[in-house]
């Protein structure tokens, strides 16, 4: 099966993408959606969607693992992990090539996300090994012995963001696995391609059927689902604030466990002790890369007046340079997922200029591209609190560049948001990092340019979210805490 645009030369590793439940591929029986590449709006492949039944199939299957999975020593688990992660690292090709077309990024935007898979893994089996269970301090005067022992939780629901297929899936599937969980995925419907070709990879090597199950399925239908059934003892997911209240408000007909990155507004203080240029090419650079559609890119930029001017015109210099495409082409940002994203961008510029703003650079498509889902990278100045580019996550190729004057002003400015995920701060004075990263109410403060990767914690606080995706904090929301008593005489 070839894909609809010959110029692109990719051929797909599947003709059929079919749900993985029980250890078995199978068709979904609800509607067929057609996975449509954003970067040249043609179709890539069909895929019927899981229906009702399979989604409960799959929580059921998940259920019937768990006591045995479980059970297996944390070597013999590891060793299946490892299997799997060398037959992701023969497909990564495969993987990488499903995962370009069906989220139409460019390559150098995309590349490491099948790398992930192979990092989370390894990651969490090792840091598996590293946890120990503990004695406690006996207070019988020697008549007792007290321990505490960590238990996987059960069967766990993660429900994914498009705008990451493969890593989003590596960082929840390395901890289920590593802790002794089950799980049922669910993909975004916009990019299930790579993830159901990863239940293909798994149904090959005859990974224990239940364990892990993917099924992509209309995200309101599988969301009642999920939320309602009493089998998962944890629901997490990565998307937006709204969706992870819905989850949360739809879930009590039993106790859950919840871990959830939802949406981000980050701000960026720079002091004119900042490394100015640094500061440019990070923010601008986090617009361009997969064209703004990630929860932890810069969004409001606050600038000391001092070199404010010298900042929006090196930011408006570099946005300039934005050559969009998609895939192998020569470009340096890609495409927005849809039609009514980019449909978004031009309403939230459009409130912005009505509202007194200024556009430095971009704010519209770009004229070059007849096709595709295109917004180039755009610099707002003179953006106040009550607009849409200030107040919303934007998800887009949007910047908002405003002055303050004073630390107090800025940490004030930066904290008036409901969001609580990143931030960043630009300034070679440790004083004034202290003080702003203690003052600024989210739970990623990067400074002087970000850095990640499967042993770093990464989630935010208030509507940000709860619970934390990488490191020993993610693998421990994986196990409940069992106390033994023990009476010695």
């Amino acid at each position: 099966m070839k894909v609809s645009d010959p110029d692109m030369g990719y051929s797909l590793p599947t003709k059929r993408f079919l749900q993985y439940i029980d250890g078995e591929l199978v068709p979904g029986k609800g509607k067929t959606v057609t996975v449509v590449c954003p970067g040249t709006e043609k179709p890539v492949a069909e895929a019927a969607l899981a229906d009702a039944d399979q989604i409960t199939q799959a929580l059921e299957a998940a259920q019937a693992a768990f006591p045995a999975w479980s059970a297996l020593p944390l070597e013999k688990r590891g060793e299946w992990m490892l299997k799997l992660r060398e037959a992701i690292r023969e497909e990564a090709d495969n993987l990488l090539t499903l995962l370009l077309l069906e989220s139409g990024k460019l390559r150098s935007h995309a590349s490491f996300e099948t790398a992930s898979l192979i990092n989370y893994l390894t990651f969490f089996l090792e840091q598996a090994k590293c946890d120990r269970d503990e004695v406690l301090r006996d207070i019988s005067g020697g008549h007792g012995m007290n321990l505490a022992v960590r238990e996987p939780l059960g069967v766990v629901v993660a429900a994914l963001a498009w705008n990451f297929p493969m890593h989003n899936v590596a960082t929840k599937l390395g901890p289920i696995l590593a802790s002794g969980c089950t799980a049922v995925i669910k993909p975004a419907t916009k990019t299930p391609l790579s993830t159901l070709y990863l239940g293909e990879i798994m149904h090959r090597i005859g990974f224990p059927k239940g364990v892990i199950n993917f099924v992509a399925a209309d995200a309101r239908e599988a969301g009642i689902i999920f939320s309602s059934s009493r089998i998962p003892a944890m629901l997490t997911m990565i998307g937006s604030s709204e969706g992870g209240l819905r989850m949360i408000s739809e879930s009590s007909t039993s106790i859950k466990r919840f871990s959830m990155e939802l949406g981000g507004n980050a701000p960026v203080i720079v002091t004119p002790q900042g490394d100015l240029k640094a500061a440019v090419a990070h923010s601008v650079g986090g617009k361009m890369r997969c064209a703004g559609q990630t929860c932890v890119t810069p969004q409001r930029v606050f600038v000391h007046r001092s070199v404010y001017d010298e900042f929006v015109g090196l930011a408006a210099e570099q946005g300039n340079t934005a050559k969009c495409g998609t895939i192998d082409e020569e470009a340096n940002t890609g495409p927005l997922i849809s039609r009514e994203a980019v449909e978004r961008m031009e309403k939230i510029v459009a409130d912005a200029v009505a509202k007194g703003a200024r556009v430095e650079c971009g704010g519209r498509r770009p004229p070059d591209k007849g096709k595709g889902c295109f917004f180039l990278p755009t610099v707002l100045t003179g953006v106040t609190s009550d607009m849409l580019a200030f107040r919303e996550e934007i998800f887009g190729p949007i910047l908002t560049v405003t002055p303050y004057d004073d630390l107090d002003e800025a940490i004030r400015m930066a904290n008036d948001t409901r969001y609580g995920l990143a931030c960043y701060i630009w300034s070679r004075d440790l004083n004034e990092v202290n003080r702003i990263g203690r003052g600024l109410k989210f739970g990623i403060v990067n400074v002087n340019g970000p850095s990640t990767g499967p042993s770093l914690p990464h989630g935010g606080c208030r509507d940000s979210g709860i619970g934390k995706d990488g490191s020993h904090y993610s693998l421990d929301e994986y196990y409940y805490i069992k106390g033994f008593r023990i009476a010695l005489d």
